[in-house]
């Protein structure tokens, strides 16, 4: 097993039970104490947990795992990793959707003041390019969904319905070669495959906790996929398994071997 795919379970097993011991750990995983030791040192560092005598206690601000603010405030170092290799992507007069993740929140933050068009459903991304004299901003309304800050359901995905975008920057919380894209819940689900479907390219923007992972609601598989934003180097395992679907992807290491400066060519926002 990876230590990613490790430490995503410890962090699951922290959301249930608040705490872990090292000794528990090591006889769940069959690694050593020393193993462990790193595993929480990563997980201290991204601000999850509090190390104890013995073990590790999950920090108060993070109990509640769906509280939209907690999540802001976790590994915000790779977010804004992530959030710079998608800004190089977005080209002057683009027209693109930005996500309601956390994650996707820092590209709206990086973005710089260029023309273009951005359609997205969250309140932080609104609140961020309202003032940007060179961005023409879009919502697509829907209705309030507190623990994503963002708008949801049925008018939401029927308003993108006649709209064609060039670009998507979409978050999810689970990645398998298995499944692809999943989520946590349908609203989540739902936003995120009708997106896809309205956007010529679209970007996954996924840390390197989402992957070998497999959340309640199924997304979307491979196939709308155009891009793999991650943190760290991916696997070789899973740089093969996109190569072999015609999936870039941009992590730690490369810009999948190519320069990182896209044609520009782009579509113009039409409603039908």
């Amino acid at each position: 097993m990876l230590s990613i795919e490790r430490q995503a379970i410890i962090k699951d097993i922290l959301l249930e039970q608040k705490s872990v011991s090292v000794a528990g750990l090591t006889e769940r995983f069959d690694v050593s104490f020393e193993t462990i030791r790193r595993d929480l040192k990563v997980l201290e560092k991204e601000g999850m947990i509090e190390k104890t005598y013995g073990g590790a206690v999950l920090k108060q601000k993070v109990m509640n795992p769906a509280d939209y603010q907690t999540l802001a405030h976790i590994m915000v170092d790779s977010k804004r990793k992530m959030a710079q290799r998608a800004v190089k992507l977005i080209a002057p007069g683009d027209c693109i959707y930005i996500g309601f993740s956390t994650t996707c929140v820092q590209v709206a933050a990086l973005l710089p003041d260029i023309p273009v068009v951005v359609m997205t459903n969250s309140l932080e991304v609104m609140k961020m390019l309202s003032e940007r004299k060179n961005v023409t901003l879009f919502s697509t309304g829907g209705n309030w969904d507190s623990r994503n800050h963002a708008f949801l359901g049925r008018t939401a995905l029927d308003n993108l319905e006649g709209y064609h975008l060039d670009k998507a920057f979409i978050s999810c919380r689970g990645l398998s070669m298995e499944v692809g894209l999943s989520d946590k819940t349908g609203l989540e689900s739902d936003m995120r495959r009708k997106v896809a479907e309205c956007s010529n390219e679209v970007y996954l923007m996924a840390d390197r906790t989402k992957f070998d992972k497999v959340t309640f609601v199924k997304t979307c598989g491979f196939e709308r996929i155009t891009g793999v934003i991650t943190d760290e180097r991916m696997s070789d395992l899973w740089r093969n398994f996109l190569k072999g679907r015609g999936i870039r992807y941009y992590d730690e290491e490369i810009m999948d071997g190519e320069d990182e400066t896209h044609d520009g060519n782009h579509l113009e926002i039409n409603q039908e």
